[in-house]
């Protein structure tokens, strides 16, 4: 047997496989596309869905200034407030305890003891909320915004430039992911996609959502959960209720 043959019977088999396979690598993604009225109906549930639940546990991972702070907790959709443990990664790390609505943010510095079912009452801190200039606080009153006491109008996001950008999955559950409208009213076709993208299953329930806050390259990124049994979120600072109060 000649060299030339069995360099024939080595590669053919190695070409075969490369044909074989490379669809699979060349395939591109779809298209983002307008939605069908199917997915503009769960587009329009997934904030009543979540107020529904009223209240929830929290992941996420917000990108700011080179850095990427955690927040681990708990939403209440329809009192409209959360309560998280939040870890900084910057030189040196830093962890808090935080309590926010629309009023603004308590903050309790300083903090190594995970989240606790009943937090001091005494040390936080308040500011009021910066959502224009912060992407902490931008990803803070988005989460509460993803509640709603009413399903939104189907066919107004229908027509604007909400798009379907693919199937996918979270865990086991199949979802369909959607990208926002881009502008209130935004026409359809107008090729701009939103700074905003859901996760949504068959049932219309958000089961994560991502923001691109401010000048940030990186998503932000929220994981939504069911609310644990017997884990109710503790009542805010008293600094933070006379706020609220008055907002």
């Amino acid at each position: 047997m000649n060299r030339r043959t069995v360099l024939r019977l080595v590669l053919a088999p190695l070409l075969a496989l490369t044909a074989c396979s490379a669809p699979a690598h060349s395939a591109k993604p779809a298209a983002p596309r307008q939605l069908t009225s199917e997915e503009a109906d769960r587009m329009a549930l997934a904030r009543f869905t979540t107020y529904r639940r009223r209240s929830g546990d929290v992941t996420a991972t917000i990108p700011s200034g080179g850095r990427t702070i955690t927040l681990t907790g708990r939403v209440d959709w329809r009192g409209h407030h959360g309560y998280a443990e939040l870890r900084d990664d910057a030189v040196p790390p830093t962890r808090e305890l935080v309590h926010w609505s629309p009023a603004g943010v308590a903050a309790l510095p300083h903090w190594t003891g995970g989240l606790p079912d009943r937090p001091t009452a005494s040390g936080w801190q308040l500011h009021p909320l910066q959502p224009h200039t912060a992407s902490l606080d931008s990803m803070l009153l988005l989460l509460l915004h993803l509640g709603a006491d009413r399903p939104d109008n189907a066919q107004l996001l229908a027509r604007s430039d909400a798009r379907w950008l693919r199937d996918d999955r979270v865990g086991a559950t199949p979802v369909i992911v959607a990208a926002g409208p881009g502008a209130p009213g935004a026409p359809a076709g107008s090729g701009r996609l939103g700074n905003t993208r859901y996760w949504i299953d068959a049932d219309g329930r958000l089961l994560r959502f991502q923001a691109r806050l401010g000048g940030e390259v990186q998503w932000a990124t929220a994981e939504l959960h069911p609310a644990r049994p017997g884990k109710p979120l503790p009542a805010p600072p008293e600094q933070l209720a006379q706020a609220t109060a008055q907002h």
